[in-house]
């Protein structure tokens, strides 16, 4: 490679950002990225779909490649050197180097972690929530189905042999074990086959743990308790470095029993969501950037909400400019850092671009995973059309009314105002990524113009709980555990016997 850069007539500096000013790294990236995609809209047709009371439309490339150009032109006259494509150049050699020297761990090394496991603080602040509460919730749900039992007038598919994993085996899961099964199809008919609005990465984790354990449904089981047992892991980690010990060990009760972490005892894909969400989190704030872009674009390839977290980590990315500005240290900044953080927040909707290309290769159209989305009543009323269809319920009806009359609209609402509520409490304490985590998530739900599934999406923010760990006074917090276990009980009695309640 030196070999080559040498015949080409000049000397790799593989640090080409050394001299560069921040702003010259942000045309250089706009160049690139308005260049990237100029191109790909060459190869297949761009998106156009409806985004709250907006549409959003991608179609011509020749607009956006000379914004790339015009973007370019700009830049080098501004700053000729280095020039853009010598410090992609002397960028891919840096990369180059690095892979070349990586060396995968030893058996010994992998034996050596997994050995110290047992003497690891996280493990042991996590193992009792974790057990008691899926031991719990897991306990009453077949309590429930023993005593009340199923909805006489639904027939309800048996999905696992096995009477422990069928009860796991509620609502969704039926779609997730079918792709894991069976894998994606599309016969150009969207009514017949929705399972690409599923996203990939636990069905085929779950396909992948099945075929070691010679059960897709176990697979998916195991897969469902070990990611939930490392968020949880994570969590503490990261609690303790941004409260305190006492504090984290409070975060991992507050989320292992919070009100809707039910689903973390289901063939459901929350509990991956929160592993990657966390774990991105976690090595983002360590710039640990491999794993970071790792777990990142695990949650891109998990959940369609997982592309916010790139909104998120971009928040905490812009949070390194604001310390140090607040601080006085702003010309000393290093802004390799930040600008490598920044590459590192894109990796979750990078996640979600390779799986909305593997869905362009099979239907054609690379936001069909959205489309889909509307057989479960998800649509584009809007925000404003949603706030003044409840708020006429409850002028017609009153509170206490609307709450009779649709208790699980009820129930999502009052999740997402509370959620909504502590996004700025959050955001003062805990700093504008975990805020933003919060804030993009809810209204991106509220834009759907329905309700629904917001109070199971919030036991997915685990901020809100570094928060409460943070703000709940240690002689309340059994108080409030015990709520939280309470409400959680009503839910897993109502997912477990086919009750609809999200």
């Amino acid at each position: 490679m030196l070999l080559f850069s040498a015949l080409l007539g000049f000397e790799v500096n593989t640090r080409p950002t050394a001299s560069v000013p921040w702003w010259v790294q942000a045309l250089d990236l706009g160049t690139l990225g308005l260049a990237i995609v100029g191109l790909s809209l060459l190869i297949w047709k761009g998106p156009r779909f409806p985004l709250g009371p907006w549409v959003v439309s991608l179609r011509s490339p020749w607009r956006l490649l000379a914004w790339a150009a015009g973007v370019g032109i700009l830049r080098h006259i501004l700053f000729l050197r280095p020039a853009l494509p010598y410090r992609l150049w002397a960028s891919l050699i840096a990369f180059v180097r690095l892979a070349v020297r990586w060396r995968p761990p030893t058996p010994r090394d992998v034996w050596t972690d997994v050995s110290g496991l047992k003497r690891s603080p996280a493990l042991r602040a996590a193992i009792t929530p974790f057990l008691t509460s899926r031991g719990a919730v897991l306990l009453v749900g077949a309590l429930a189905v023993a005593s009340i039992g199923y909805p006489p007038d639904r027939e309800r598919p048996r999905l696992a042999d096995n009477a422990f994993l069928n009860l796991m085996a509620k609502w969704d899961a039926e779609w997730y074990l079918t792709i894991a099964r069976e894998g994606y199809q599309w016969n150009g008919n969207v009514r017949d086959d929705a399972r690409l609005a599923f996203f990939p990465a636990y069905p085929m984790a779950s396909r992948a743990a099945g075929w070691f354990v010679g059960s897709t449904p176990l697979g998916a089981a195991l897969v469902v308790f070990a990611a939930f047992l490392g968020a949880l892991c994570y969590l503490f980690r990261l609690a303790r470095e941004d409260i305190g010990a006492s504090e984290a060990e409070a975060a991992v009760l507050f989320l292992a029993f919070s009100p809707f972490a039910v689903f973390y005892s289901a063939i459901y894909t929350e509990s991956l969501f929160l592993l990657g969400a966390v774990g991105a989190f976690y090595h983002f704030r360590r710039a640990e950037w491999i794993r970071a872009s790792a777990w990142g674009i695990v949650v891109g390839l998990t959940r369609p909400n997982g592309f916010l977290l790139s909104v998120a980590l971009a928040l905490a990315a812009l949070e390194l400019v604001l310390r140090a500005r607040r601080d006085g240290r702003f010309h000393a900044l290093d802004w390799s850092r930040v600008r490598t953080a920044v590459l590192v927040a894109t990796m979750p909707a990078i996640g979600t671009g390779i799986y909305s290309i593997f869905v362009y290769l099979l239907t054609g159209e690379p936001f069909m995973w959205l489309r889909l989305h509307s057989h479960w009543g998800r649509g584009n009323a809007g925000i404003g059309d949603l706030v003044s269809v409840h708020y006429g319920w409850i002028r017609q009806t009153g509170l206490v009314g609307y709450a009779l009359m649709s208790p699980i609209d009820f129930i999502n609402s009052c999740a997402g105002i509370l959620a909504l509520a502590a996004v700025w409490p959050v955001t003062r304490r805990l700093g504008p990524g975990y805020g933003g985590w919060i804030a993009v998530n809810v209204l991106a739900a509220l834009l759907s113009g329905t309700t629904l599934s917001i109070a199971r999406l919030t036991g997915t923010l685990f901020p809100l709980f570094l928060w409460l760990g943070a703000v709940v006074p240690a002689r309340r917090r059994a108080s409030w555990i015990a709520a939280f276990a309470t409400v959680q009980g009503l839910t897993a009695v109502l997912f477990f016997t086919w009750r609809r309640f999200y």
